[in-house]
């Protein structure tokens, strides 16, 4: 068994995002990825790319596959270049979910807000992302953002990115999906477009597949994908 890829973290990347947060500002989304995916020794392979629509207005939905060596962010560069690949130019490529809001720190009796919960929210606005929090650990955080999602949804030209998993997600595994995202997805009533992220040969593989439609079990969708990727 090859060993598992692993990826350098792009620091100087993520605090070059300082001067956007402070002003309030939005990272160009395309040169982002593109400066992180270009990174990624050995490159990454994208397969299934024909499958995605002609219309780019759909939900990208792939499982939470992190480990170490591998953040989230090197897979979801992958999938945003991967959508540049297919549609050109869009502003932005893709509209991501993440999670930004976290449980509080406990030491002992006592509780603390979260350090991440000043900056993160602040990251994903500059990354064109929608902040939801840590499942369960503020509602009223989730629902701003995703009522604020449903307002921009008819206005949204480029696809939606989500992580049904969340957090919890991990590459090993393929997960059920948060609570509450089938609703989710039925309420943006877009066409899903599964995307399986693995490694095979000591490379890290995307795998897209043919759209479903909204309603369609987002977490069953993925798991048909597998097929020899390592790592589940």
């Amino acid at each position: 068994m090859s060993e598992p890829v692993s990826y350098p973290v792009p620091w100087d990347l993520v605090f070059g995002l300082t001067g956007h947060i402070r002003r309030g500002t939005r990272r160009d989304l395309d040169d982002f990825t593109a400066q992180v995916m270009a990174r990624m020794q050995p490159p990454p392979v994208i397969a299934g790319i024909e499958n995605l629509p002609d219309d780019p207005r759909f939900v990208l939905a792939a499982n939470h596959y992190q480990r170490k060596g591998l953040w989230i962010l090197h897979p979801a560069s992958v999938l945003t270049q991967a959508v540049v690949r297919r549609y050109g130019a869009l502003d932005p490529p893709v509209r991501w979910l993440v999670t930004a809001n976290w449980p509080r720190w406990r030491v002992g009796p006592f509780s603390f807000r979260s350090p991440g919960d000043l900056i993160l929210p602040r990251v994903a606005h500059a990354l064109w992302a929608y902040p939801v929090s840590f499942h369960g650990v503020n509602p009223a955080f989730t629902a701003r953002s995703l009522r604020q999602l449903l307002r921009e949804l008819s206005a949204l030209q480029c696809p939606i990115g989500i992580f049904p998993e969340g957090v919890a997600g991990a590459a090993g595994r393929i997960g059920p999906a948060l609570p509450g995202i089938d609703r989710l997805l039925r309420r943006i009533a877009r066409p899903i477009v599964p995307a399986l992220i693995g490694e095979k040969d000591g490379r890290l593989v995307v795998r897209f597949g043919a759209a479903v439609p909204a309603g369609f079990d987002v977490m069953d969708a993925i798991r048909r994908l597998h097929g020899g990727a390592s790592g589940f």
